[in-house]
């Protein structure tokens, strides 16, 4: 009986002291002090980072180092009870937050966190945008211009630092001091009422962007005024008539941009529709057209579409040719037109065009067109399509109509 009672407290005894042993290994674990031994947090990109903690234990301790990169893991130098880490220049570089911590058996001991500021050295040029670089005169749109001042590692420099923005225009040059806030500064540069081109830079430090060019073009284009040229007033259907606008401007005066597309349109009193187009060069444009081949009237007027439009012209041509003959062979199947005098009697230009009408029964069967040469028109009706018979025939041009009844084909 006693020999158990003392195996049971021998038993007790080892338990007891067993647990204690156990416990005091978990306490070592938590008491292992650190203390830091470098003198800044905050450094410059670039700038050598090393860190040193002075430990009472100083093995199986890691540096876990968290930034924009992701998370690294760091061995350290050990001298003595001193741990020494040196942050890879990767990270060093990199301006922003670097939190760290120490790690000893997968359990933290110690965390803090590290500021790296952008380099003094600035990147130049000076990292800026233009946009759009074509604006309209008028002082309503704008071109931003916006600078991205960066240090040689692509860092955005401190905020609050002074960025100067110049432009010129014409005789003006404007100056505009800004500060850096959340890493840009930005400035609307607005038109003038004239057009032209608009010469931007930015300064910071001593250091400059590239110069940038703003065009400012002609706003939108005002009514304005058509007149044509022709080399006389008659209908032959040789001679040419040019339209062209007075020169076109915007409501600020300037001069439309080259290349703007104009529509001339002209009704005739025949009920027919003309047209004509040309490209503004100086701010004029010009279209053409061939004189009728009769007499006519027309309103002509000319269109920017959905801009601008001109006042109606009316140009009048009187008849060119008044009369000409048509002689037939004896069996009616040659027929011969002209000659064809022109309005000071002297021989149409060739190319004058010429209609022939065959009609059988009061139906039209056939129409034939040939054009004048050396005054004279000709058509010969063969007996292959024509057979003999009654037939009426009907001459077609320079607004002139002549119609032959009762004409009996041999």
């Amino acid at each position: 009986m006693k020999l158990r009672t003392y195996t049971y407290l021998l038993f007790l005894v080892i338990l007891v002291v067993g647990f204690t042993t156990s416990n005091s290994i978990v306490q070592t674990i938590q008491k292992v002090s650190v203390t830091e031994l470098h003198t800044t947090n905050t450094y410059t990109a670039d700038e050598e980072i090393i860190l040193k903690f002075k430990a009472n234990e100083t093995t199986n301790i890691a540096l876990v180092v968290k930034s924009s990169y992701g998370i690294s893991i760091l061995d350290s130098e050990k001298k003595e009870d001193t741990l020494v880490f040196k942050i890879p220049s990767f990270l060093s570089k990199k301006r922003g937050v670097i939190n760290y911590k120490l790690v000893f058996n997968s359990q933290e001991i110690y965390s803090g966190n590290l500021h790296v500021k952008a380099s003094k050295v600035i990147k130049e040029p000076l990292e800026s945008y233009l946009g759009p670089t074509s604006i309209t005169a008028g002082g309503k749109d704008y071109g931003m211009f916006t600078i991205i001042p960066a240090d040689k590692y692509d860092n955005p420099i401190e905020d609050s630092t002074l960025v100067t923005i110049k432009h010129q225009f014409l005789n003006l040059e404007k100056d505009s001091d800004l500060f850096i806030d959340d890493f840009i500064v930005w400035k609307n540069i607005y038109s003038y009422q004239k057009s032209g081109r608009i010469l931007v830079s930015a300064n910071t430090n001593n250091l400059a962007s590239k110069e940038f060019t703003l065009d400012v073009f002609p706003s939108q284009a005002q009514d304005f005024e058509l007149n044509a040229s022709k080399k006389h007033e008659y209908a032959d259907g040789n001679q040419i008539v040019e339209f062209f606008t007075s020169e076109i401007k915007d409501e600020y005066g300037n001069t439309i941009s080259d290349g703007r597309i104009v529509e001339f349109s002209i009704l005739t009193n025949h009920n027919e529709q003309l047209r004509s187009s040309g490209t503004t060069i100086k701010g004029v444009a010009r279209g053409y057209m061939v004189h009728p081949v009769k007499a006519s009237l027309w309103k002509a007027q000319a269109f920017i579409p959905e801009m601008a439009e001109s006042d109606e012209l009316v140009l009048e041509f009187k008849p060119a040719v008044k009369d000409y003959t048509i002689t037939f062979t004896e069996d009616k199947r040659n027929i011969k037109v002209g000659a064809i005098l022109s309005f000071m009697n002297q021989i149409i230009p060739d190319g004058a065009m010429i209609s022939l009408n065959i009609y059988r029964s009061g139906t039209l069967i056939e129409t034939f067109t040939n054009f004048s040469s050396k005054g004279f028109v000709e058509f010969y009706l063969s007996d292959d399509f024509f057979p003999k018979g009654e037939y009426t025939l009907e001459v077609i041009g320079m607004g002139i109509r002549k119609k032959y009844d009762h004409i009996v084909l041999e």
